[in-house]
C-alpha cells in the first residue's frame, strides 16, 4: 500500500526493553500480521528480519537499531469501514547495555515507545535505563508484558514493578487468560471481551467471545479501577464519573489516549509474542494511544544567527528541518538516518548543515526495512528515512533550510569504560585499518580511537567487552583488516576535587598584528557533566558570543588530565570576566588564554583519578546466594538490595569495572550455570589510594 499522507495516521515508535525481554520477536510479529513480511522471523534461529547483521544472527541479540515501516488498520477503523491505514514507522533497539547509545539516539527522534517487559523478570536493569531515556525526551509510552506463557509469569507483579521502580503510572488494559496453566488469550477490559488465539493460523486468526461467568466480577473490578485511574488524569472524564453518567468504551479509549499522549498514564497490555498471542491488540494500541507527529510536542531549536529559541511544527508550512540521528557505514557509501521535523526533504537537492555551517548534497533518499531499501523522491514532516550523498554530517547534526537556520539539541552519549590496544599485523594493513576505524567512529559515537601518551599504543575504547568484541569482528569481516588486539582494560578518568579560580592573559604580536585576550575563570567539580561543562556568566555586551565560543572550543578540545593524561570529566568551567582590545582581540587569542587557564588550574588543583563503577543485577537460586554475595565482595563490590523473583533471588550491587572482567565465567562456576546477570555503567568514582598503590596506578 502507498504511504499515508495523513499525518494523523503516522506513528513513529520504538520498541525498547532489557535484553531477552522479546522486543525483536514483538517487532517480527507486528511485521507479519501487518503483511510487511510473509514469514515469521525467529531470533534464536538467526532468521529475524530486524537482526540482519551476521553478529546479531550468530549471537541472537540486537546490536544496532533497525528501522522499518508497516501499515495497520486498527479495530475502530475496521468497524467503521474506513479504508485508510495507519503508517507505523518502527525502530527496533538493542537491549544490551553495551549498545545503549543506539537506544539514546533513536529516543531522540521518536514520538512514542513500546516498552516490553518479561512476564517473569519484570523490570530489569536495562529496563530502567531505556525507560529513563524515554523519560528524558518526554516520550509517551505503552507497556507490553511479554512471555506470559512462561512458568512464574505474573503480570500483576510486573505492573507493581513498573510503578515502584520506574515511578510510572501503569494501568492494566487487559487481563491474561489461562486454561490448564497454558496462556491462551487476553481479556479486553474496555469491551469485556476475550481474545482466544488459534495455534494453526500462527495467531493471525482469533476468536472474540464474552467473558466467562466466573471472571465477570474480577473484570468489573479491574474495569472500575481503570476508569477511576483515567478519570483522575482527564478532567472531562472525571466530570462524567463524578456525575454518575454512563461511561462508554469509546469514552475510556478517548480518555486513555489523552492521558497517554500527555504522559500521565502508561496503558499496559499482555501477551506472548513467541506464541503469537496478544500482538494485534498491541498494534491497535499503538494506533489508538500513541501520538502522531501532529500531537507530539513542537520541536525546539535555536536560530543560529540570532540565538533565539524557535519552534518547528510537523504541518504548518514551516521550513525544512531534520535531525541526523544515525550514520551507518556501507560499502558503496554511508547511509544517514534522518527524522524530518518540518518541510520537505528531496533527493538530488542541497541542504544546510547548521552545526557545521556547510551545504550538503543529497543524492538518494530511502525508506528502510532493516537492510532493505525502497527509494523515494522526497520525504515529508514526520517521516524517518535514510539518505546518501552527505559528506561532512555526523550524528546529532541538524539539516535545514539555509534561509531559516536552526540547530536542535544534540544527544548526549555516555563515556567509554573499556579500552584495548590494537595494531595491524603488517604495515600493508595499516592504511586499511585507519580507514576502517575512521568509519566506525563516524558510525558509533561511543567508539573512540586514541593514542596512549606513555606507550604510543593505539587504543580503541567502547562501552564494554561485548562492544569491543563486535568491533573486532566487524574489522575482520566487513573491512578485511587483520589486527593484533590486546586484552580489554579499564578506561580511567581524571577530575578535580575543589574549585580553582584562575586569571590568564594571552598577549603576543604575530606578523605585525597583536593578539590579546584576558580571561577570568573558575573551574569546579560538577557531578552532572560527562566532560567539561562550559558556563558563560559574562554580559554579552562585554564578551561577544564568538569570543565565548572560542573559550568553549579550547576547553572541550583540552580533555587530558595531568596525572596520566586520561580524559577530564565531572568539571564545570565558568567564565567570570574578560578583557578585550578593540583591535587585537581575536578568537585565536581567547582560545589560547582559555587553554592556558585550564592547564594552570589543573596544576594548582587537587586532581583525582576516577574509575568506572557498574550497576549489577544478579539472579541466582537461593542456595547459591551466599557464594555470589561473597564473590561480589571480593570484587570490591557493595550489595545494595536483595529481592526475590519467584523461587530465585535478585542481588543488586555496585562494583568497579576493573574487578569484573571474567564475571560471567565465575558466576557460571558458582551457580552451576543457573545464574544470570546484567550490568551497566552508572558513575565514575575515586580510585582509593591503596588500590592505586597496589595496582601500580601511582
Amino acid at each position: 500500500m502507498a504511504k499515508s499522507t495523513d499525518l494523523n495516521k503516522f506513528r513513529n515508535i520504538g520498541i525498547a526493553a532489557h535484553i531477552d525481554a522479546g522486543k525483536t520477536t514483538v517487532t517480527e510479529r507486528i511485521l507479519y500480521y501487518a503483511g510487511r513480511t510473509h514469514r515469521m522471523g525467529n531470533v534464536d534461529d538467526g532468521t529475524a528480519a530486524m537482526d540482519w547483521k551476521p553478529q546479531e544472527q550468530e549471537r541472537g541479540i540486537t546490536i544496532v537499531s533497525a528501522a522499518t515501516s508497516c501499515f495497520w488498520q486498527n479495530a475502530l477503523d475496521r468497524e467503521a469501514g474506513k479504508k485508510h491505514k495507519h503508517q507505523i514507522n518502527i525502530i527496533d533497539t538493542p537491549g544490551h547495555v553495551d549498545f545503549t547509545a543506539e537506544v539514546e539516539r533513536c529516543m531522540r527522534v521518536l514520538d512514542g515507545v513500546v516498552a516490553v517487559f518479561c512476564g517473569v523478570g519484570g523490570v530489569e536493569a536495562q529496563s530502567e535505563t531505556v525507560w529513563h531515556q524515554a523519560e528524558k525526551y518526554n516520550i509517551p509510552r505503552i507497556c507490553f508484558i511479554n512471555k506470559l506463557d512462561r512458568p512464574g509469569a505474573d503480570p500483576y507483579r510486573v505492573v507493581e514493578d513498573v510503578r515502584e521502580k520506574l515511578a510510572a503510572n501503569p494501568v492494566l488494559i487487559q487481563l491474561p487468560v489461562y486454561e490448564a496453566d497454558e496462556f491462551v488469550g487476553v481479556i479486553d477490559l474496555l469491551d469485556r471481551n476475550v481474545f482466544y488465539y488459534e495455534e494453526a493460523s500462527l495467531g493471525a486468526s482469533y476468536e472474540i467471545l464474552p467473558v466467562l461467568e466466573e471472571r465477570k466480577d474480577e473484570v468489573e473490578q479491574h474495569r472500575e479501577a481503570l476508569v477511576e485511574r483515567v478519570a483522575e488524569e482527564v478532567d472531562w472524564l472525571e466530570d462524567k464519573y463524578l456525575s454518575d453518567e454512563q461511561i462508554t468504551s469509546a469514552d475510556i479509549k478517548a480518555g486513555l489516549r489523552e492521558a497517554c499522549v500527555k504522559n500521565a498514564l502508561q496503558p499496559v497490555f499482555c501477551g506472548a509474542a513467541l506464541r503469537n498471542r496478544g500482538v494485534q491488540p498491541l498494534m491497535d494500541a499503538i494506533c489508538d494511544y500513541l501520538p502522531s507527529p501532529l500531537e507530539a510536542y513542537a520541536t525546539i531549536g535555536t536560530h543560529t544567527k540570532t540565538g533565539k529559541t524557535v519552534e518547528r511544527h510537523a504541518e504548518s508550512g514551516d521550513p525544512f528541518s531534520a535531525m541526523l540521528f544515525k550514520v551507518q557505514s556501507e560499502k558503496h557509501g554511508d547511509l544517514f538516518f534522518l527524522r524530518v521535523y518540518s518541510g520537505k526533504f528531496r533527493a538530488r537537492s542541497r541542504v544546510y548543515n547548521a552545526n557545521q555551517d556547510r551545504m550538503e548534497h543529497v543524492q538518494q533518499i530511502y525508506r528502510m526495512h532493516a537492510d532493505q531499501r525502497e527509494q523515494v523522491q522526497e520525504a515529508g514532516a514526520g517521516e524517518i528515512v535514510a539518505a546518501m550523498g552527505l559528506k561532512m554530517s555526523v550524528t546529532g547534526d541538524t539539516l535545514c533550510d539555509k534561509k531559516n537556520p536552526v540547530v536542535f539539541e544534540r544527544m548526549n552519549f555516555p563515556n567509554t569504560v573499556v579500552s584495548m590496544a590494537i595494531e595491524p599485523k603488517t604495515q600493508a594493513e595499516k592504511g586499511r585499518m585507519d580507514d576502517a576505524l575512521e568509519k566506525l567512529t563516524r558510525e558509533d559515537p561511543t567508539f573512540q580511537v586514541g593514542v596512549e601518551k606513555q606507550t604510543g599504543q593505539l587504543l580503541v575504547s567502547g562501552m564494554g567487552e561485548l562492544h569491543l568484541e563486535i568491533i573486532k569482528d566487524r574489522l575482520l569481516r566487513e573491512f578485511n583488516v587483520d589486527a593484533n588486539v590486546g586484552a580489554p582494560r579499564v578506561s580511567y578518568r581524571e577530575s578535580i576535587r575543589e574549585p580553582v579560580s584562575i586569571e590568564e592573559v594571552f598577549s603576543r604580536e604575530s606578523e605585525g598584528r597583536g593578539q590579546f585576550a584576558r580571561v577570568m575563570m573558575r573551574f569546579e567539580p560538577d557531578s552532572e557533566s560527562q566532560g567539561i561543562r562550559f558556563v558563560n556568566e559574562v554580559d554579552p555586551d562585554l564578551c561577544p558570543s564568538h569570543f565565548a565560543r572560542a573559550v568553549e572550543r579550547a576547553l572541550i578540545g583540552s580533555v587530558a588530565g595531568p596525572i596520566f593524561g586520561y580524559p577530564l570529566i565531572y568539571m564545570k568551567a565558568v567564565l567570570l570576566g574578560v578583557e578585550t582590545h578593540p583591535v587585537d582581540s581575536t578568537e585565536l587569542a581567547f582560545e589560547a588564554a582559555a587553554g592556558r587557564a585550564l592547564r594552570n588550574a589543573l596544576a594548582e588543583a587537587d586532581v583525582e583519578l576516577l574509575e568506572p563503577y557498574m550497576r549489577i543485577e544478579v539472579v541466582v537460586p537461593e542456595p547459591n546466594m551466599g557464594d555470589v554475595i561473597s564473590y561480589i565482595s571480593t570484587c570490591r563490590g557493595e550489595v545494595k538490595d536483595i529481592g526475590s523473583r519467584s523461587k530465585l533471588r535478585v542481588i543488586r550491587a555496585q562494583a568497579p569495572l576493573s574487578k569484573l572482567f571474567g564475571f560471567a565465567g565465575n558466576l557460571r562456576s558458582l551457580t552451576q550455570g543457573r545464574g544470570s546477570y546484567s550490568m551497566e555503567p552508572f558513575a565514575y568514582k575515586t580510585v582509593p589510594d591503596d588500590v592505586r598503590e597496589s595496582s601500580g596506578l601511582l
